[in-house]
């Protein structure tokens, strides 16, 4: 005969336990006691029991008195250095925002799960997720990309925003930075201006597999009109080697993150825009009103949930054989850190010499 599939009120015998108590510590309940926890979960691993996902949602929905329309909780894998820039970032939080209601207007709700508390054993993490009945995960865009060794994926649903992992590829949702900075070039270059320098920090293009630099070159192969393109791709941005390359190349508009460069040229009597001007590649990144894209977070947010539900809803599980990649292109936003008025044979340069 065949044997009988384990369930709770087998492991209830087999530890001694009661039938409640291993249920609450297979959902990992605050109120079962870790050493108990502990027991009920190695036997659980031991007799080969699988949670049935469909009656545990169910019975989640009934002890939580939820609505109909919920569907279940998805997981944000967060980092405490991330979780810290997420709560300031004008970028993070729109992003958020726009994850947040999606999921709710899907019937999802997301939560929050520090990776770093199980960075001794991702195993661990598997059967938190597991025993909650999560089997979708959101995968933010961390500062730096992650490795995820030891981790199995394949009962899980994923989404990543940008190339956040080292190791794996999973579907993506991210900006298409490289035809946002083309488009901009193109849009910088019909203005007038034509000595454009990119300034971005050597990490923040590496995490995004150099897509600003190489779109930045790309434009400098198509361009008619521009006369010299220069790049400055520091570790850390640090003001004199900022000012020292400046000087040398004397660029005309800057493209980049940091809009504190606006201060320190202006501390040597180059004015922006009058003397050079100024575009933001992402202008959630400062709250100064500068010209730049904005790269629409908040849709970017909610787009990522909808690539995610899809795959729960079809059952689409571990690491895909064809990854994805869903790509938005960012906004260009007017603002007074650019001359609308340039000359186009009078290079606006007139500050820069003797600098």
């Amino acid at each position: 005969m065949p044997s009988t599939k384990p369930s709770v009120r087998t492991i209830a015998r087999e530890t001694g336990f009661s039938v409640a108590t291993v249920s609450e510590a297979l959902r990992d309940s605050d109120k079962v006691k870790p050493a108990t926890r502990a027991k009920i979960v190695e036997a659980a691993h031991r007799l080969g029991y699988q949670r049935n996902t469909l009656i545990g949602d169910v019975m989640s929905r009934m002890r939580l008195s939820q609505t109909e329309s919920y569907s279940g909780n998805i997981a944000v894998l967060d980092t405490e250095s991330f979780r810290k820039q997420r709560k300031v970032s004008l970028w993070h939080l729109d992003m958020f925002d726009g994850a947040r209601q999606r999921a709710e207007e899907l019937g999802f709700k997301l939560e929050f799960f520090l990776i770093d508390t199980y960075s001794r054993s991702l195993s661990r993490l598997q059967q938190v997720l597991f025993h909650r009945g999560i089997n979708g995960l959101f995968l933010p865009p961390f500062l730096r990309r992650k490795d995820f060794d030891g981790f199995d994926w394949s009962n899980f649903s994923v989404v990543q925003m940008d190339y956040c992992l080292r190791k794996v590829r999973m579907h993506s949702v991210m900006p298409d930075h490289h035809m946002s900075i083309v488009n901009s070039m193109h849009r910088l270059e019909s203005m007038g201006y034509r000595r454009p320098g990119l300034v971005v920090e050597r990490f923040q293009d590496e995490r995004i597999f150099m897509k600003w630099l190489t779109g930045f070159r790309a434009f400098q192969e198509i361009s008619s009109k521009c006369e010299d393109f220069s790049v400055f791709q520091p570790g850390e941005l640090d003001r004199s080697k900022f000012l020292k390359w400046f000087c040398e190349f004397k660029p005309d508009v800057l493209v980049g993150h940091r809009a504190e460069v606006i201060d320190w040229l202006e501390e040597e009597g180059v004015g922006v825009p009058d003397d050079v001007g100024f575009f933001s590649l992402n202008r959630h990144y400062t709250e100064r009103d500068v010209a730049g894209l904005n790269l629409q977070p908040n849709l970017l947010g909610a787009v990522a949930i909808d690539v995610l539900v899809s795959q729960i809803h079809l059952h689409q599980c571990g690491v895909p054989s064809i990854p994805r990649t869903t790509l938005l292109e960012g906004e260009w936003v007017d603002r007074p850190t650019l001359r609308y008025d340039l000359d186009e044979n009078t290079a606006p340069d007139a500050a820069l010499e003797g600098k």
